[in-house]
């Protein structure tokens, strides 16, 4: 007689299942994850909503290395060779520090008075004082001009160097189209003492991803390193919510080998650096053998002795000696490529 076997009404009668059944179902269920992700990749690709609607600028600030002295393009430049995708803004001046640079990114303020106190039509107003020489480098007189608002009105500001006076500044109103245009220049328009300039390109920059390389001057010239701290915090803050960044550490000199003063003070710094950073942070320590290889540099034997002592290699540096702050191309590929996979890591 067989036996009678009693059920619980809140558990299944078979409490246990064949190996074909179980195989059978897992199956299914794998082939059903594998279909719904199908489409969600699908629906991503054509339904405009769903797609990543985050600005994709890459914008670069910086001085000499961020556009490149030393190799034939600005790094903004090198890291779009990888990330092709990738729309990029690249804003340096040599020579520069840190505060200038977190002032033309927009973290920190720039405020100046003009001749007058008020527009003068169309034409230029003298700046008579300035928060920062924001424009400035002891190492050129190139023209460097940045568009922005002043007293409500669309301007340029201009750095101009005339050997026999020195620096100047001018604002002046800009035609932005045909209305204002129509409508004449603002020739009355106040411009109080310590007015704000507020920069174009900074505030149109706030919502990409921002690649801060800072302090290379500062270092070289001795400033405090808290004023480099200061002008990447300032930076960082204004960049727009959810802030997507990048904090490059400090570059050796070709001097600054292990042993060295130097070397210490900037192995230091970048240690703070990566430490308040973590993992937005980009380290500028030398090139591994991975690296090299991907980039199809092979080092001799001077080259790995560089590396030893903790530095790049020289044939990754220019070729006039006396630079000894700058890459070459190789170099800056290097550099590049470390920045194209933090932002792939971070999923900027």
């Amino acid at each position: 007689m067989k036996s009678f076997r009693h059920t619980n009404p809140s558990h299944p009668v078979e409490r246990g299942m064949s190996r074909r059944r179980f195989f059978r179902q897992s199956g299914a269920a794998a082939l059903s994850t594998m279909l719904l992700t199908s489409c969600d990749n699908l629906l991503d690709k054509i339904i405009p909503s769903r797609k990543d609607k985050r600005d994709k600028t890459l914008a670069f600030f910086g001085d000499s290395l961020t556009i490149g002295t030393g190799g034939s393009k600005p790094l903004g430049a090198w890291v779009s060779d990888v990330l092709t995708d990738r729309p990029v803004y690249n804003d340096g001046i040599n020579g520069q520090v840190a505060l200038s640079i977190a002032i033309r990114q927009g973290g920190v303020p720039l405020t100046l008075s003009v001749a007058g106190g008020k527009f003068n039509g169309a034409k230029p107003v003298a700046v008579t004082k300035l928060s920062n020489e924001f424009l400035s480098t002891p190492l050129n007189g190139n023209v460097y001009s940045r568009t922005g608002t002043l007293a409500g009105v669309s301007c340029a500001i201009t750095r101009k160097f005339l050997p026999e006076v020195g620096e100047r500044y001018v604002v002046e109103p800009t035609v932005q189209n045909d209305a204002e245009a129509t409508a004449g220049t603002p020739a009355d328009v106040e411009i109080p003492d310590d007015s704000v300039f507020e920069l174009a390109d900074a505030v149109k920059m706030r919502t990409g991803t921002q690649i801060l390389w800072y302090g290379r001057n500062d270092m070289t010239q001795g400033k405090p390193e808290d004023g480099i701290l200061t002008a990447i915090k300032s930076s960082v803050d204004y960049i727009a919510e959810p802030r997507r960044y990048l904090v490059l550490g400090i570059l050796p000199a070709t001097t600054e080998n292990k042993g060295t003063d130097g070397y210490a003070k900037v192995t230091a710094f970048n240690d703070e650096l990566a430490l308040l950073y973590r993992d937005a942070y980009v380290p500028m320590t030398p090139p591994t053998e991975e690296e090299m290889n991907n980039i199809g540099f092979t080092p001799t034997a001077g080259d790995r002795e560089d590396i030893q002592r903790g530095n790049f290699p020289s044939r990754m540096r220019p070729d006039n000696k006396s630079d000894e702050i700058h890459l070459n191309n190789s170099g800056y590929q290097i550099i590049a490529n470390r920045v194209a996979q933090k932002i792939r890591d971070l999923k900027y």
